[in-house]
């Protein structure tokens, strides 16, 4: 399960995306265009800050912007810094033993899922997702009718 604070952050990482080259944005105007709680995003956005996804500049202009381009960084990235594995002990322990030194037949499966995942997380990248929002509101603009 992705925790709330992960989902605050891939919005947060999308909403910089889609002002990418537009200059820095303030953390009310991250939160007020994705629907997230100015006080779980500040810590969120230091969070990503120290882990070299976001940077910051300070002063009137000051905000938040990312820290290489959108096409650079991946859902992945995200995830592992907030939520780390899926399968908490997938890579880390091997096969669980259940009992008589027998390996648990399950550690394998949890293992080719935690790969399955990686490998779609690290294809998407915040550059095509913040191209699908811009589709994704010019066809709802498009289908506006009085």
């Amino acid at each position: 399960m992705i925790s709330n604070r992960c989902h605050y952050a891939l919005r947060a990482m999308l909403e910089l995306a889609l002002c990418e080259g537009r200059g820095p944005m303030t953390i009310s105007q991250i939160a007020s265009a994705r629907n997230i709680p100015v006080r779980f995003l500040e810590a969120i956005m230091r969070q990503l800050k120290q882990a070299g996804l976001a940077d910051s500049v300070r002063g009137k202009e000051g905000g938040y912007f990312l820290a290489r381009p959108a096409t650079q960084v991946h859902v992945g990235d995200v995830l592992a810094l907030f939520d780390g594995p899926l399968f908490s002990d997938a890579e880390q322990l091997g096969p669980h033993i259940i009992r008589d030194g027998d390996p648990d037949v399950f550690a394998g499966v949890w293992r080719e899922a935690e790969h399955a995942l990686q490998g779609v997380f690290a294809r998407h990248t915040f550059a095509a997702l913040a191209d699908r929002e811009h589709q994704r509101r010019l066809a709802s603009a498009e289908n506006y009718t009085i």
